[in-house]
Order: C-alpha cells, then structure tokens, then sequence
C-alpha cells in the first residue's frame, strides 16, 4: 500500500512541477551510484522544495530527513510520510526533543545496510541568500552511525546544488546539480571506530559551492547580489556564476526577459484575473499564512497543486449545468492552456 502511496504521490507532484516551473534541470542524476548506499547533500535554499524536487525526479524511492516541526500538521505529516520523509529534530524544537535523533540515526544506519539513498541538508537550515552555509555535524554522525552499525559497508556521498532564478517568485526555473561521488570508507577509521569529520567536510562544503551559486564569505553579499539580479544573472549556471567571482568581474547591467515591461505587468494582471477565485484567497494567505519567504514557494506550490484542480472541477460542473458538457470541456482545455503558456513564457 505504502508503496502505491508514494508512486502515486511521486507522479502527482512530478507533474503538478511541470505545471509550476516554467523549467527544470536534473543535471548529472546519473552519478547518484545505484550499486551501494547513498548520502545526498546538497545546499538548502527554499524549504520543502528543495526534497519534493529530488523525490519526484529520482529514480529510485530515496528517504529524506527534514526539519520536525513541519510534520505537526496533520495532512503535510500523511503527505511527507508517503513520500518518505523522516522528521530530525533541533534545538529551537526544544532540547528534550534532541534524544530522539539518536533513533532515527539508528534507522538511517539500517537503511544504508538495505543499500538505500538518503538525502539530507548538511546546512541544516535554510535561507535565499546565494550563499553556502558552513555545515553542520548531523550528517557525519549519520554516516559515523552507518559505519558502527555496519562496518561492512561502503557508503557514498553524492554533493549536489539547489538552483532557483528566483525562489519566492512565479513562475520560477530551477536545476539541480549533482557532483562526483565522495567514497566516504576512506575518511572512516575502523580501529578507532571514528569518522575523519572535518576533512570530509571541507570536502563536501567546497564540492557543493562549485555546484550552486555561491557568494564568497570576504565579498559583500549585497553588493554582488544587486549587481547579479540587475544583470540578468542565469542563476542555474553555477559555473559561469561562480567563475565571475574568482575574476572579481561583476556582470554588466541588462534587462532580464520578461522583466517590468507593461505588457508583462499586463500579462500578469490578465493571468490573475482570469483565476481570480485562485488567486484571492491566495493573495490573502501569502501575506498572513506563509511563516518565512523561504516558505513561500512550497505553500504557493501546495496551494496550487490542491486548488486548480479543485477550481476546474467545479468551473467544468458549472459550466456543463449553464451550457452543454463540450463547452466546459473546450472552455476548461483553453484556460489549462493559457495558465501553461504563461508559467512556460512569462
């Protein structure tokens, strides 16, 4: 059942995707290894898209750690559960909450020993800003874990790079980068029974600035920031991004496509309109609902993903009453036709 459930969830969310980003990059999914266990770790920039997009793209059925408090909603905790999703806890969910790490580190180490992925966050937060975090130590006392329970093992870490153009705005494009391997047995002392930590961080850390846009720490964020959005900065080539940094050449000022152009304002006035029994509620609930902006795009995404097709059943059941069954359907073909050129163009 459980396995149904999340095939399920996978294609809904998968296509419900297609219709929210105006595009999406896997870029080298195929250097996730499929022989052994595997750890992902990439940067983490806009809350629980970031795990909903390698869940729906992946080809096996990989687990995810998360941050606990999202599963204290009642039909989000039956969602992230079917999709896999494994709640781990922080110190601001209160320090008698942090003992039960130790067991779901215990259940990851089991999951390795089944040869399963495992994706997490080694920044163990997330924010907008282009800008990797230093990472925390959650995801080598995982691995230390795997290696104690099951010293037999060979457990790989795959470093990868979340890529938004924009990630509180609609429509968005975003690519996902996945680096080279990591062969963790290496940095694993089996007489000590330790894990070579800070090595492997330095190593994980400089693996995932290459593959996501990443603003040196000695440079002044704003500054960079600024003049990277006002040149029309293609944020989902890291590479081209980065190697500007390391020649110290900020980009010349352009207009990016579909930027404030009056037949954009007006194009994104039309779309409102025509879905204004969307758009509404929505409108009320981005400004009193959504607790940070790096939330902004999953509730926007969840919102769409359960309303639109609830707003076309009852404008198709409508409109079949007041006219005849073709008319709705035509009507309805043309106005999911419309909203899928204006995510894909806009």
């Amino acid at each position: 059942m459980k396995t149904y459930l999340y095939l399920a969830f996978k294609r809904i969310i998968r296509t419900g995707f297609h219709c929210y980003y105006r595009e999406i990059r896997m870029c080298h999914m195929e250097r996730v290894p499929t022989d052994r266990p595997v750890m992902i770790l990439p940067n983490h920039q806009s809350a629980l898209m970031d795990p909903l997009l390698y869940a729906a793209f992946a080809k096996g059925k990989p687990y995810f750690l998360t941050r606990s408090d999202v599963f204290q909603n009642r039909v989000l905790k039956w969602i992230f559960e079917g999709l896999r999703m494994m709640p781990v806890y922080r110190l601001r969910d209160g320090r008698e909450t942090l003992g039960r790490n130790q067991e779901v580190f215990e259940r990851c180490a089991a999951l390795f020993s089944q040869g399963e992925q495992l994706l997490l966050f080694p920044e163990a937060n997330h924010s907008l800003r282009r800008r990797v975090r230093p990472l925390s130590k959650g995801f080598t006392r995982i691995l230390s874990q795997g290696y104690t329970q099951h010293p037999e093992l060979d457990i790989a870490i795959v470093p990868a790079g979340m890529n938004y153009q924009a990630a509180a705005r609609f429509p968005d494009r975003v690519a996902m980068f996945f680096g080279q391997p990591i062969n963790t047995l290496g940095y694993w002392s089996e007489q000590r029974q330790e894990l070579d930590f800070n090595p492997l961080r330095e190593c994980v850390f400089e693996a995932i600035t290459e593959l996501t846009t990443h603003v040196p720490t000695d440079m002044n964020y704003e500054k960079w920031e600024a003049a990277l959005e006002e040149g029309g900065t293609d944020f989902l080539d890291p590479e081209t991004v980065n190697l500007q940094f390391k020649k110290e050449s900020p980009p010349v000022r352009k207009k990016s496509r579909g930027g404030k152009s009056l037949a954009g304002h007006l194009w994104d006035w039309e779309f409102r309109l025509i879905n204004a029994p969307v758009w509404l509620p929505w409108r009320w609930i981005s400004k009193n609902k959504v607790p940070e902006p790096e939330f902004m795009s999953t509730f926007r995404f969840l919102y769409c993903l359960i309303v639109f097709p609830l707003y076309f059943l009852l404008a198709g059941v409508l409109l079949s009453l007041f006219t005849s069954v073709l008319t709705a359907i035509t009507a309805l073909s043309l106005l999911f036709l419309h909203n899928f050129i204006y995510v894909k163009l806009r």
